[in-house]
């Protein structure tokens, strides 16, 4: 018991001596892009990072608030604003191309997470200046995330014009009800950063985001009966193939494709418009710049406050 009190009292004297360090903020901007149904080269939907898009790339930008808890482990609140766009015309997948669907959706994550230092060298170069300090670390978190996928609408008619429209209130897939666009995600991810005369602080950032929800691009199960939808404007934005673009696709403008059912889709009279068995995910890559919140620690404070005092004092009475 003793030595677990002396060890507790050794950490926050420790603890002390670096809290004027703890805090330290920034600003990010960067690089977005999205996982989901639409997208991919020349194969049905793959996880993770084989569906990326680079040519549909997006923006990113934001801002971090960081606590130092430890030597290996912070604790960060961050706020990110990004773009994520597709559209099946990119890929080379002869039933993702037919299908003819686009999507664009602006993100709002605000997200906290825990850091823990995988590497660290607090005096790169080794000159003995400990300027500058490189920090490589993981990083994992929950966020909440805010979205409103859009669809474009390629071919107008004389009710609805050509062009960007909200999917979530249309329910394009007959939904009894509209989808939350409220959902959770779960950044995870590593990054690095190098710290600069104790104050100035880069850095960059690839992470990688799993959400809770199929619908960032709308698109997740079957296509809607006609009479299922309630306006032509959402038959026109769920189902955009044409003729043109299945004699393009297919050589053939009377063909008319149909989805293989995966395993568990049997028994249904339905196309498949997309797949429900994973959930959509987006990338961050981020560019950091910030800086240390240089505050006093409270050991310092107590310690020296006299001093600090008496000086101010001997200054202003020496000004008379």
């Amino acid at each position: 018991m003793k030595r677990c009190a002396l060890l507790f009292i050794a950490f926050l004297f420790v603890s002390a001596g670096f809290s004027q360090y703890r805090w330290d903020w920034g600003v990010h901007v960067g690089a977005s892009n999205y996982l989901g149904d639409i997208g991919g080269k020349d194969q049905p939907r793959r996880d993770f990072i084989h569906d990326v898009k680079l040519n549909q790339t997006q923006y990113v930008f934001g801002a971090h608030l960081r606590y130092k808890v430890s030597r290996t482990a912070s604790v960060t609140a961050s706020f990110m604003y990004g773009k994520v766009q597709g559209k099946d015309s990119e890929t080379i997948y002869v039933p993702r191309r037919a299908r003819n669907l686009n999507f664009r959706n602006n993100l709002k994550e605000f997200a906290v997470r825990g850091e823990w230092t995988l590497y660290t060298d607090n005096d790169v170069g080794g000159r003995g200046y400990y300027n500058p300090e490189f920090r490589l670390y993981g990083f994992l978190g929950v966020a909440a995330l805010m979205h409103n996928p859009q669809g474009f609408l390629e071919n107008g008619t004389a009710d609805n014009a050509s062009g960007w429209y909200d999917l979530r209130p249309l329910r394009t897939e007959g939904q009894a009800e509209e989808y939350s666009s409220l959902t959770v995600a779960f950044p995870m991810g590593l990054g690095i950063y190098f710290t600069f005369q104790k104050q100035y602080r880069f850095g960059w950032e690839l992470g990688y985001r799993l959400s809770m929800t199929d619908y960032l691009d709308d698109i997740s199960t079957f296509y809607a009966f006609d009479e299922e939808l309630d306006s032509d404007l959402a038959r026109a934005l769920a189902n955009q193939t044409t003729p043109e673009v299945i004699e393009e696709t297919f050589g053939n403008p009377g063909e008319i494709y149909n989805y293989h059912y995966p395993e568990g889709y049997e028994g249904t009279t339905k196309n498949l418009r997309g797949v429900d068995n994973n959930n959509d995910g987006y990338i961050f890559s981020t560019l950091s710049a910030g800086m240390i919140i240089r505050e006093k620690s409270r050991f310092s404070r107590s310690k020296y406050n006299w001093f600090n005092t008496r000086t101010r004092r001997k200054k202003a009475r020496a000004k008379f």
